[in-house]
């Protein structure tokens, strides 16, 4: 729990920052936050159960602001009402900066372990790099299925737009069928945490090492032994998974789409493109 002390409310947003003791970035708020809310009719439990986050408050007066020990999820992972989240901190030293109105100011803060574990430092910190090289892979995995999704609705719309142009338009049904093996639902889903096993010997979808990683995260952060010999040669597998699936997608997207755009810029029509 970070309490601070405004005198006047601040002319411009306030940011409260976390770093480690290397002075590495771990977590930032700012009052200016757009904040991730639940909708209730999304999820199938109580919505009580259910912890939004809370903004940083930029009123004059004096405020509590309650960080939850982990990192900032990478850029890309899709949040859910049930995980994952980043990775959770490992004891040891911070610091909080607090920053308003172009004023800055520092405090110390140390994360110790509960007194009832036991578990070493070091065995802490494999769990915190499994648990950061997996969120890092979730994220990459994440963008492509945004980029596949968005790169459907481009698809849909070069097929309305061709006209009696065949070789265009079969040229794009290929492509959607590509697509769509590459991005195939994830079948084991609807089974939580107990669906996943190890990679098979075939090409893995994009949607079900995006699950997989989720669940393999979740389970590797939620205890406080470390990771057990079993999730560590499991991440080891979808890792490997995870690198063959999005190298895949990178020569999707080099290859087929540009065959595709070269098809679609001699039909005078806007290319197929995919956010970086």
């Amino acid at each position: 729990m970070l309490d601070y002390y405004l005198r006047n409310r601040p002319s411009l947003p306030i940011q409260l920052e976390i770093f480690d003791a290397e002075g590495k970035l771990v977590r930032g708020f700012a009052s200016d936050d757009v904040l991730y809310k639940t909708n209730p009719n999304d999820v199938p439990i109580q919505v009580e159960w259910i912890r939004d986050p809370k903004p940083l408050l930029a009123e004059a007066g004096m405020h509590r602001f309650v960080w939850d020990l982990r990192y900032a999820m990478p850029k890309g992972m899709r949040r859910s009402f049930w995980g994952p989240a980043g990775p959770l901190a490992a004891p040891g030293n911070y610091t909080v900066k607090l920053t308003a109105n172009g004023k800055s100011s520092t405090q110390p803060l140390t994360i110790k372990l509960d007194p009832r574990v036991k578990t070493p430092q070091d065995a802490l910190e494999r769990q915190f790099g499994l648990a950061s090289k997996l969120a890092a892979r979730l994220g990459e995995v994440s963008l492509a299925l945004q980029q596949a999704g968005d790169l459907r609705k481009q698809i849909d719309a070069r097929k309305k737009e061709a006209g009696g142009n065949a070789e265009l338009l079969a040229a794009l049904q290929e492509l959607e069928k590509k697509m769509e093996s590459a991005v195939e639902p994830d079948s084991d889903a609807e089974f939580g945490l107990f669906g996943f096993a190890l990679p098979g010997k075939e090409h893995e979808p994009l949607p079900r090492v995006e699950g997989t990683l989720t669940r393999l995260l979740i389970v590797v952060d939620s205890s406080d032994m470390g990771p057990t010999t079993d999730a560590a040669a499991a991440s080891v597998r979808w890792e490997e998974a995870a690198r063959e699936t999005l190298g895949r997608w990178s020569s999707f997207q080099k290859d087929d789409l540009a065959n595709v755009n070269g098809l679609l810029e001699k039909a005078k029509l806007k290319p197929l493109v995919t956010s970086p």
